[in-house]
């Protein structure tokens, strides 16, 4: 009996010898410094806000910062800085308004009260017109642009035509008969011509008539109907 009692004393002892380290060890810091916006390669301008993570269980402050890239100095210039824990949220605001046009890069740096810190460092941020932008080929077998010979301008002379007085042509003379048959077969159709009109004056002058007299006509009877129209009057006035 004393015996188990001493193998489970020796037992538990072994236990804590292993889970008292585990429980007494201080929880993994949480050190983060991450850039989500911009990325690598990307072209910004103007007001160009960065998107991140700045976190840290012994946390002083972050910084963002941006330089040139290449960046053989080792120079930065802090544009935004806050003493805030945020996660994938708005860390600053880069301004590139007045930069110059180039390649940059920007650095986030999360600060502990010892000085150490964590970091973050996007590159190749283009400004303006890409720096190294290549230039496009011209290709050799583009056709040479059509030529075009220049017109001439033909002079165009106006033709002039001369009007020649006409000329009388002769009458030929009828084998059986005479000139003077041929003048009077010409007064016959002028007389055939005149006789034409004088038959339609005549046929107006018909309708014209026939106008007129029924014109009378109804002014007649016109008057008539007026007189017995009176004459009834008279008679209803003297009844």
């Amino acid at each position: 009996m004393q015996r188990l009692i001493r193998g489970a004393i020796v037992a538990a002892v072994s236990a804590a010898s292993f889970v008292l380290p585990v429980l007494a060890a201080p929880a993994q810091q949480d050190n983060q410094a991450i850039i989500t916006s911009p990325t690598d390669g990307q072209a910004v301008a103007g007001l160009a806000p960065i998107f991140g993570t700045a976190t840290s269980n012994d946390f002083a402050r972050y910084e963002i910062a941006y330089g040139s890239d290449p960046n053989p100095n080792d120079a930065w210039q802090p544009f935004a800085t806050a003493e805030v824990i945020l996660r994938d949220a708005q860390l600053g605001v880069w301004d590139t308004t007045n930069l110059p046009a180039g390649t940059y890069m920007i650095r986030l740096r999360v600060i502990r009260p010892d000085g150490n810190f964590a970091e973050d460092i996007v590159r190749g941020l283009i400004v303006g017109p890409a720096a190294t932008a290549t230039p496009q080929a011209t290709p050799t077998d583009v056709p040479p642009p059509p030529t075009f010979e220049t017109e001439t301008q033909a002079t165009i002379q106006p033709t002039i035509v001369i009007e020649q007085p006409p000329t009388s042509t002769p009458e030929p003379v009828v084998a059986g008969g005479s000139t003077d048959d041929s003048a009077a077969a010409r007064r016959d159709g002028n007389s055939g011509l005149d006789l034409s009109r004088f038959s339609s004056a005549c046929i107006n002058g018909v309708w014209c008539s026939v106008g007129v007299f029924f014109l009378l006509g109804a002014l007649g009877i016109g008057r008539w109907g007026m007189r017995r129209l009176l004459k009834q009057m008279q008679e209803r006035e003297n009844q």
